[in-house]
């Protein structure tokens, strides 16, 4: 008898259940997941119910993303869908495994439905958010061909670098993330620079940095930074807003909507990004920021990548090595408090050169 296709994928959802969200008797799990990724959701699902976990599958498709978006009104994907309102009242845990799979069908979907479709989503992440739920960002489901096509990627060089970087060993990115984080600790200067023309400096806030090292654990709960990605590996870090001066230039580009936003330049003066401009698409780069309130939304945290299998090559580089990564507002879980979910902007620089004083 042919072994059932989830087989393959015990091992990862064992390292996520017992690892990563340490899930035990009476947590509620939900897993979301798109046609491509069921094989995973069900592992994840019996691994699990093997911890003594209740779960709770979530199946999107394509064809009903795409004509959702295309078909509905603005109205109607602003508002806070109830069902998900009530699965995230009742979860303890979250997985997101990614989709839909082909970004090329996203660049005729008008860009308010965007908009009204991410105020939607914030709106029933409030639950999640206010009752600190820990959750798993694994979206295997983005690595597509179709996706790759969209933005322009090497499909072969972004799959070996994801895998490569989802087998590293999650102790070692933790040991390099905890001496990269005690070297940031306390009130520290950093300056950031790159051959591509990026020079910044600004000074970190008292607040401890934290590991994103693909395991929330007891410590990570207590600190409120609840929320992990796989592959994993990158500090994360709070600065003092005021204090970041200099330019970007950045290698990194930016995926928005099926489109890629390249030559991306940020000229920043006491935290406020001032001017901007990117080589392609760059009326893309002008909406994503206003839209993140960037006219009042000073700089607020960074991250620094940590994973040494990932290339500056996927659809996410935060966690390749020395990629930096700035975000507008506070950090959405280290300063939960003063955070505002709608400033959301956050792009990666590419590898650059960190220097840390004193």
């Amino acid at each position: 008898m042919e072994e059932p296709a989830f087989e393959r994928w015990i091992p990862l959802a064992n390292q996520v259940v017992r690892r990563s969200l340490g899930l035990r008797w009476k947590d509620v799990f939900e897993i979301y997941a798109y046609p491509p990724t069921i094989p995973l959701a069900e592992a994840l699902a019996l691994e699990a119910r093997r911890a003594g976990s209740d779960t709770h599958i979530t199946l999107m498709t394509d064809d009903l993303w795409f004509t959702s978006m295309r078909e509905l009104s603005t109205r109607w994907l602003r508002q806070a869908s109830p069902a998900e309102v009530a699965i995230h009242e009742a979860i303890t845990a979250d997985i997101y495994l990614g989709g839909p799979a082909d970004a090329r069908r996203m660049q005729d979907i008008p860009p308010e439905k965007f908009d009204a479709n991410s105020k939607g989503n914030e709106r029933q992440d409030e639950p999640l958010r206010r009752r600190r739920v820990r959750h798993v960002d694994l979206p295997i489901g983005r690595l597509t061909p179709e996706r790759a096509e969209a933005y322009g990627l090497d499909y072969r060089r972004w799959d070996a670098s994801y895998r490569a970087a989802l087998a590293v060993d999650l102790a070692a990115i933790q040991r390099a993330g905890s001496k990269l984080a005690r070297s940031l600790s306390g009130r520290k200067t950093v300056r950031v620079t790159s051959a591509a023309g990026t020079d910044l400096r600004f000074e970190t806030k008292a607040i401890p940095p934290a590991v994103d090292d693909g395991i929330i654990d007891a410590s990570d709960r207590r600190r409120g930074f609840v929320a992990t990605g796989l592959p994993a590996g990158r500090v994360e870090a709070v600065l003092r807003p005021e204090s970041v001066e200099g330019e970007v230039h950045a290698t990194d580009p930016m995926f928005l909507g099926g489109r890629t936003v390249s030559g991306i330049r940020l000229r920043i003066r006491a935290g406020k990004i001032v001017d901007w401009a990117a080589e392609r698409n760059g009326e893309l780069l002008d909406r994503e920021l206003r839209q993140a309130k960037v006219g009042r939304a000073r700089i607020g945290w960074f991250t620094v990548g940590l994973n040494p299998a990932a290339e500056a090559c996927m659809l996410d580089n935060s966690i390749v090595k020395d990629d930096v990564g700035i975000g507008l507002g506070p950090h959405p879980q280290l300063e939960r408090r003063i955070a505002d979910p709608s400033a959301s902007f956050y792009q990666t620089i590419g590898p650059v050169t960190l220097e840390i004083g004193r």
